[in-house]
């Protein structure tokens, strides 16, 4: 029996490290565009590009993790029952609960790992992706994450459109820039240049624009205070227009001060650890959408870990449901309940920070389903060796079906 558990266990952990590999590099791959942009026209050190690397795993694994929990279950046991191997081991006397127990190893493991990352990953990969950008802000002058021709919008308030950026970053061309932080006040700004500085004997940058145009729109009603009413007695707002053009005009805000409010680096609640989870939630009402935002993040700390194990159980009765389906087949099956699962979980979520249900009942509901769902079909594959999940999916359907025959 320890020799076919190893063997079992050897099975479920390649496939893992397999579909971990391989989930993690697709979810990665559409930030490699930006990493090599920031290397190759941005100047900025490799050493700094690896440090966002290395610090985007914790939350991307937190994502691969339980599919590939699934995914490994599924297709091992897929594997061994299209080549009869899973039979065989129950005619030698092995039962399919005792073949489970490799199963609830690579579940365990994954659950503590998950459970790692949700307590401690996620805030240093916040920490340390603040971190970094602080010292890209601080080494280059490149650190806007401008692009060319793409509105960015990360300043609270201030929103820039550069036409095009030189390779060295440190000049761009074609600027118009909206400013809307002063209340009452609106600027938009054209520069035909604009350059970034860094001060050597301090860590602040500035924007300086050369030969360009401020227009500013300010509402009098709001700065007076008062009403201005029109001829005919009907209330109109009043705005003065005013145009000034400049040769030189350094930006009046401070990237270092303000880089911390940027929309890019919130903290997330997700990124909180679970003691600064709890003590924002004393600072807010209970009933508003905030604190059961919080309510949601705290118990999701507990509840995603225990996903994974769930999932590990669930993936080996359905992996033996269809024995000629073969390994696409369990790939394909495995799709299907992540999709189903994941989308529970976003509508009980959504449900939950709206108040109607509580966040309890939002988190844990999907977890509950599925171990539900995962008894039912263990139970079943323990008795037939094998489990009918379309059947089981279409039973409710039945008596229309029948009728219709």
């Amino acid at each position: 029996m320890k020799t076919l558990h190893r063997y079992i266990l050897g099975e479920l952990v390649s496939y893992l490290l397999i579909s971990l590999f391989f989930l993690t590099f697709v979810l990665l791959l559409h930030r490699m565009f930006q990493f090599t942009d920031l290397v190759v026209n941005r100047g900025v050190p490799i050493s700094i590009v690896a440090q966002f690397l290395v610090a985007a795993l914790p939350v991307l694994l937190l994502i691969t993790l339980p599919m590939s929990t699934l995914i490994a279950s599924i297709m091992a046991f897929s594997r061994l029952s299209s080549d009869s191997e899973s039979l065989a081991m129950t005619a030698s006397g092995m039962t399919f609960y005792s073949q489970l127990i490799p199963v609830g190893v690579v579940g365990a493991a994954t659950a503590l790992l998950s459970g790692f990352l949700m307590m401690f990953g996620l805030p240093w990969s916040q920490n340390t992706t603040l971190e970094v950008r602080q010292q890209m802000l601080h080494s280059q002058v490149a650190t806007f994450d401008l692009r060319e021709q793409v509105f960015h919008d990360g300043f609270d308030g201030i929103m820039f459109y550069v036409r095009e950026i030189e390779s060295s970053g440190k000049v761009m061309k074609g600027i118009m820039i909206s400013d809307t932080t002063e209340a009452g006040t609106n600027r938009v700004i054209f520069a035909d240049r604009g350059m970034l500085f860094k001060s050597s004997s301090s860590p602040k940058v500035w924007l300086r624009l050369v030969r360009g145009t401020v227009h500013t729109v300010s509402d009098t009603e709001k700065a007076s205070g008062k009403k201005i009413s029109a001829n005919d007695g009907s209330s109109l707002p009043r705005n003065n227009y005013q145009i000034t053009r400049f040769e030189s005009h350094d930006l009046n805000f401070d990237l270092t001060k303000t880089i911390g409010k940027t929309k890019a680096l919130r903290r997330s609640l997700r990124a909180f650890p679970l003691d600064e989870l709890r003590n924002k939630l004393k600072e807010h009402e209970p009933g508003t959408s905030r604190y059961n935002a919080i309510l949601v993040e705290l118990h999701k700390k507990f509840a995603v870990p225990f996903t994974c194990l769930i999932l590990a159980l669930l993936g080996a009765p359905l992996g033996v449901q269809n024995r000629r389906s073969g390994r696409h087949g369990g790939f394909a099956l495995s799709l299907g309940v992540l999709i189903l699962y994941y989308l529970l979980v976003t509508f009980a979520e959504g449900v939950a920070e709206s108040g109607q249900i509580s966040a309890a009942v939002a988190v844990w509901s999907p977890n509950i389903l599925l171990a539900l769902l995962a008894g039912y079909t263990i139970r079943t594959a323990g008795l037939r060796n094998t489990v009918d999940i379309w059947g089981l999916l279409l039973k409710p359907f039945s008596p229309f079906i029948r009728s219709k025959s």
